[in-house]
């Protein structure tokens, strides 16, 4: 049995969600390896023993596997961010889909989940990011007072890494980022007894700004697109980080609510009504509900703007929901669901399951909390996959997004 801090040669089998690579030892143990590919046979130290498995770190590559890459970042295996610069491109998105597929069949008990189409990865691998958001260190005093750097936590998510410049950030935001740490704000951020984090953000008309903490109100809601229209988003409200690869997930939405056929819409988590603004004039009746209150008020001119008559309710969906639910016709609606990481609270899918609509598209950028919902949606074969996407918002990171459409089965 291997022990901590033990060197022993692992060959690389498969690649877990997460990023990190599969060998079973010679005992027969599961060991996860980060930063290694699909072949590789490399010599790895044991760092720690689980219940089930070992986790080790590579030490020294002895035969590369196919797909490797030379990693563009000079923090990449020390900032937390990155886990895929050593794959080229399309390993990564393949290791992905395989991914989506395995979380399905093994936490979502899903043994005929349909395979992704369309699958998108993103049109570029890097410079793709229109935010960034940096951590401040510990205040430091230097000739003009006192300073902050900022950056990101390396693997350990204790240790600060300072950076001057992400490869996965947009280069107008690289551009930016030492004007907006020399600035007087940043400044100010010092002096807090608590230092706000430093969010950078470019909308669509490319005109770059900073913030530390919270947006300040006084700044104009951000002109952003929706397939190629015009919406307004605060610039606190959330908005998709990687603006090409969104616009896929909104086209692929827009065309499965079509393909169902529904009038009615429920665009549940619904931010600034993205989903629902995508769907347009193909709705003849929507409820938007969202719980960000600027999100509501850019929901409202958005749906405005466009002509588009919507029932736009602030509030909690597990609140608003069921209520929502009790005034539809069930047959001639789809509800489209956007939730945090965390997915969806039990009150949400109890609503959907007592309710019934015809049709459900989950949109996910968390296939664990997304396998984990649509079990409990298809339990007892009261819904069933028949269509899935998956989408590359995330290049080399472990994340990526993905919608699911579910169509209630009939009535035995």
């Amino acid at each position: 049995m291997p022990t901590s801090g033990q060197i022993t040669t692992a060959t690389i089998t498969d690649i877990a969600f997460g990023g990190d690579g599969v060998a079973r030892l010679n005992d027969g143990a599961v060991a996860f390896i980060p930063f290694t590919a699909v072949g590789d046979v490399a010599e790895v130290e044991i760092t720690s023993q689980q219940k089930s498995f070992y986790r080790a770190e590579l030490r020294r590559l002895l035969t590369p596997g196919p797909g490797r890459a030379t990693p563009v970042c000079p923090h990449y295996g020390v900032c937390g961010g990155c886990v895929y610069q050593h794959l080229d491109y399309p390993t990564e998105c393949a290791v992905k889909q395989n991914q989506l597929l395995d979380v399905m069949a093994r936490l979502g008990k899903m043994a005929s989940f349909p395979a992704p189409s369309p699958a998108v990865p993103s049109p570029v691998e890097y410079g793709y990011r229109n935010k960034l958001r940096l951590a401040p260190t510990v205040p430091v005093r230097d000739e003009r007072g006192v300073r902050l750097d900022y950056g990101y936590c390396q693997r350990d998510n204790k240790t600060f890494l300072q950076v001057r410049n992400c490869p996965l950030a947009m280069p107008c935001l690289n551009d930016l980022l030492p004007q907006a740490t020399r600035s007087s704000w940043a400044r100010q951020n010092a002096k807090r007894q608590k230092p706000s984090n430093l969010t950078l953000r470019v909308p669509a008309n490319g005109d770059p700004t900073f913030y530390f903490g919270h947006a300040p109100p006084s700044i104009p809601w951000l002109r952003e697109t929706i397939l190629g229209e015009e919406v307004r988003v605060p610039l606190d409200s959330f908005w998709q980080v990687n603006p090409l690869v969104a616009d896929q997930v909104f086209g692929t939405v827009a065309s499965w609510f079509r393909q169902t056929g529904a009038r009615s819409l429920i665009d549940v988590y619904g931010g600034i009504g993205a989903f629902s603004l995508a769907i347009g004039k193909d709705a003849q009746f929507r409820v938007v509900i969202e719980n960000d209150r600027l999100a509501i008020e850019a929901a409202k001119y958005n749906h405005a703007q466009k002509e588009l008559k919507a029932q736009i309710i602030y509030g909690n969906a597990e609140t608003i929901l069921p209520k929502v639910l009790t005034k539809i016709t069930p047959a001639e609606t789809t509800l489209v669901l956007d939730p945090p990481r965390t997915g969806c609270l039990p009150k949400v899918i109890a609503a959907i399951r007592n309710t019934r609509p015809a049709h459900v598209v989950y949109v996910s950028c968390n296939p664990a909390t997304l396998a984990r919902d649509l079990q409990a949606l298809c339990q007892d074969g009261l819904y069933r996959p028949i269509q899935s996407a998956w989408f590359d918002m995330f290049p080399q990171t472990p994340h990526f997004e993905t919608a699911v459409l579910l169509q209630k089965e009939p009535t035995p």
